[in-house]
């Protein structure tokens, strides 16, 4: 997918908004709605009005609305959306079954998988391997109907930084210098032979899944294309653990030498190593709510006792390990490993176009860390053919079995391009030098002023193949094993649910056609102690895990989304679809910051056109939608994902990748229920692919969008003394949640302001200097109150094009914002 798509997805509806005029950077008026207009007057007054009654700021179009959230009791409530809502679809689900749906945070799961088999919870939204379900005993799986799910997996993520003025794996940080192992690019590839997946795959999770070698998951639709990679690098599910002592100390004997260079001493004395006379420690975040606490464990004893680190094992929970891991800059070095968790939340495509972007790419995705300074790229096309190829291109070539690409001539600049410039390529299928420059960790130098793209199936697979090569052999993560696990929900209250082959029940389509006697359904999801969620609940740079994107699917609605057959189809939008050379018209324009609406690329020349129509229906707080939340949604996107000046503060770059796929977009028409775009991304080989990207639905109304903007943009102005982020919880920033009482208070305060009302317009009571308290009620309504149980993963969105599609995140955004198309979003879990 795309990463417009997914921070689509995520949200990525950034501030910005509106002008079609002049304006300067900190001033943003709507023209066509004015911020005192009586329209404009009216939906903040609705918006707030909502945030009265419900305490929160989720509003949004699909099919449930947020009614009720009770984090410090782990309980959320939806209910069913009675409002307009057109679905341009007849395959996939409009309305959900039941009315209400409660979701209890628990903690044990073989308690809560009793309590399912007893009715008290209709379903579990947790899949465990078989073998947790053995013991339980004849009569309790009598009770139980078991869905398998093959959509999660691991990984060991590697903090891979040293001060980048060094060339030694040193990190300063104030006055101490430490000694990094993982920033040597040799050891972490060492990982992937240390390790022995097979050993993984039977010992812990007693056969219940597969070795999973590189980002492509051994049951997807697209693995088969990669395994002529895994086996030209010798990679197998065994590992080869003589052959990685071997390189890691090679690889230590080397840094010792650069360490030198700076007065520092590495060595290794009685099987450990000493750095400074000290021993090399390693600190390992282990999780302990799965799976993954066996994993580490087993990782670290051949650390320490095969290669001599003295490792640090700290067994966190995912609300400790996620604060540390995304949230903070992995130069504060509190962190050396890290045992990731994946799930898909969506339904597969055979074309992971953004994949190894995602996971090996610092400009597009979640490599370590969430937040800069992200991992850099060193390996370039030439250098990971040649060391497959022993010293030649054209054998390394041969060796993955390039159809396309049968010579390094006709590679060309690509030899020289790291994992960044290719997975640009690969995301967007056209590449030129006007198109990345200033984009983060893309070198505009290396890439040609004539666009080089991707028209075939034959070199679309080749380059996939070099990506993955590439990735494996900077592993700044190493993937472990692909997890087969079972979602159990009670027999008898449960009487129909439609399962996905890839997830499972683990998808807003099977609970939505979940069918219970009473119409409510009650589900237990995993949830660390005092948190429901890993990430803040914001679809712009937010919803980055599992958990909250799963909530967040029910209640937002797409504009288009991935079918059961795993192709986009229209769900809130539809399209017509146009291949060929257009020109740009004059009145087809883009956002510009400090310009408005321009016809920035008049005459220009188009591949694609595309005619999107959308229903808007009514937003959950009873406003009905129009072609102004999609305008100047998008508006937003362009704001925020472009840099205007050094200290632009409608920007983020957390969202900056958004920027690739509007540098796609040459123009928009609007039009009264939709637009005309046109733009040069083309999918070589799919429609739905190439019209999924162009399509973009907004998941909040416009006002919101443009408040959240103004908070995170300059909230000092604004009376509050606070700092917030989108997509950032850095030290001392907060990542805005529409679910946290704190930042809703703020957000009402902005929308005040900018609206010219007062409390006792919205209320007609009294006005107050301060927001009205909010509470979160008890979960009254829930049957019982479980002990929370631990989920087990953190996923991450993962992106696409502009349409609203699920993909196993991200959360595009993340983000989740319309991951779509062709592959599910990816979570962290």
């Amino acid at each position: 997918m795309k990463k417009a798509l997914g921070l689509f997805i995520m949200g990525l509806m950034l501030f910005s908004i509106f002008s079609v005029h002049a304006v300067s950077a900190a001033d943003y008026t709507p023209k066509d709605i004015p911020l005192n207009s009586d329209e404009a007057k009216a939906r903040f007054k609705a918006d707030l009005q909502w945030y009265l009654q419900y305490g929160h700021f989720v509003i949004s179009n699909g099919p449930y609305m947020l009614v009720m959230y009770s984090p410090e009791n782990l309980y959320l409530k939806l209910e069913k959306f009675t409002g307009a809502r057109t679905i341009y679809t007849n395959t996939l689900p409009k309305d959900g079954y039941a009315d209400v749906i409660e979701y209890q945070g628990v903690q044990n799961p073989e308690n809560v998988i009793l309590q399912i088999a007893k009715g008290e919870y209709d379903l579990g939204m947790f899949a465990f391997a078989a073998g947790k379900y053995q013991g339980l005993g004849a009569d309790v799986l009598a009770n139980l109907n078991l869905y398998k799910s093959a959509s999660s997996y691991n990984e060991l993520t590697f903090n891979t930084y040293h001060d980048p003025d060094k060339d030694a794996p040193l990190v300063t940080v104030g006055d101490q210098v430490y000694f990094n192992p993982f920033a040597i690019r040799e050891v972490r590839f060492a990982m992937n032979f240390l390790v022995s997946r097979d050993y993984i795959v039977q010992n812990i999770y007693q056969g219940s899944g597969a070795p999973m070698l590189g980002c492509i998951r051994p049951s997807h639709p697209a693995n088969k294309y990669f395994e002529p990679v895994y086996k030209a690098l010798g990679i197998t599910g065994a590992g080869n653990e003589q052959l990685a002592l071997q390189m890691i100390d090679q690889a230590m004997q080397k840094a010792a030498q650069e360490v030198a260079n700076y007065g520092h001493t590495l060595e290794k004395k009685d099987g450990m190593w000493y750095f400074d006379g000290q021993p090399v420690t390693v600190k390992f975040i282990i999780r302990i709510e799965d799976e993954r606490k066996e994993i580490g464990l087993y990782v670290a004893d051949l650390l320490e006792k095969k290669v001599g680190f003295k490792v640090d094992r700290l067994l966190w929970d995912r609300q400790k390990a996620g604060q540390v891991v995304f949230a903070k800059p992995p130069s504060n070095y509190e962190w050396n490993i890290y045992t990731g968790g994946w799930g898909t939340s969506g339904i597969p495509s055979v074309w992971i176009d953004d994949y190894t972007a995602w996971f090996y790419a610092a400009w597009y995705g979640y490599v370590p860390g969430a937040v800069e300074p992200k991992h850099v790229n060193t390996v370039t096309v030439e250098e990971a053919l040649k060391y497959i190829g022993n010293g030649d291109v054209n054998a390394g070539l041969q060796k993955i079995g390039a159809e396309y690409y049968t010579n390094a001539d006709k590679l060309g600049p690509m030899l020289k391009w790291t994992e960044e410039e290719l997975t640009y390529l690969l995301t967007y299928f056209v590449i030129s030098k006007d198109a990345v420059e200033g984009t983060p960790h893309i070198n505009a130098d290396l890439v040609p002023t004539d666009p080089i793209k991707i028209t075939t199936k034959e070199q679309y697979w080749d380059l996939q193949k070099i990506s993955m090569l590439i990735g494996l052999l900077e592993s700044e993560r190493v993937f472990m094993i692909e997890t087969w696990e079972f979602y159990p929900a009670n027999k008898q209250r449960v009487v129909k649910i439609v399962p996905e082959a890839s997830t499972g029940i683990g998808q807003r389509w099977s609970i939505m056609t979940a069918q219970t006697p009473d119409k409510h359904l009650k589900i237990a999801q995993f949830a660390s102690t005092g948190a429901m969620f890993m990430s803040a609940f914001n679809p712009v740079g937010g919803l980055s895990d599992v958990y909250s994107v799963r909530v967040w699917n029910l209640i937002r609605d797409y504009g288009a989304t991935t079918n059961f057959d795993g192709i986009v189809t229209p769900y809130r939008c539809k399209w017509n679809l146009e291949r060929g050379d257009f020109t740009v018209p004059d009145d087809a324009v883009i956002y510009n910051q400090t310009q408005g609406w321009i016809a920035e690329n008049a005459g220009k020349t188009a591949k694609v056109k595309v005619t999107v129509t959308c229903d808007f229906g009514e937003w959950h707080n009873g406003v009905k939608g129009n072609i102004d939340d999609l305008k100047y949604y998008i508006a937003f996107l362009y704001t925020w994902a472009y840099k205007d000046g050094a200290d632009d503060p409608y920007y983020d770059e957390g969202l900056g990748g958004t920027a690739g796929t509007l540098g796609n977009i040459l123009g928009w028409q609007w039009t009264d229920d939709g637009y005309v775009v046109y733009g040069t991304y083309e999918h070589p080989l799919a429609d739905d692919m190439t019209a999924g990207f162009y399509v973009f639905y907004p998941t909040l109304p416009w006002e919101l969008y443009w408040a959240m903007g103004e908070l995170v943009a300059k909230s000092k102005e604004y009376g509050i003394d606070k700092t917030y982020s989108f997509s950032s919880g850095a030290e001392g920033v907060l990542w805005l949640d529409l679910l946290t009482k704190e930042h809703v208070d703020d957000l009402a305060n902005v929308m005040l302001k900018i609206s010219g009302l007062t409390w006792d317009d919205v209320t007609k009571t009294p006005t107050t200097t301060q927001p009205p308290t909010t509470s979160s009620p008890s979960p009254t309504e829930t049957t019982s109150s479980p002990s929370p149980t631990q989920s087990p993963t953190e996923t991450t969105t993962t992106p696409t094009g502009g349409t609203s599609t699920t993909t196993y995140v991200v959360v595009g955004l993340v983000i989740i914002i319309i991951a779509g198309a062709a592959w599910y979003f990816t979570k962290k879990k």
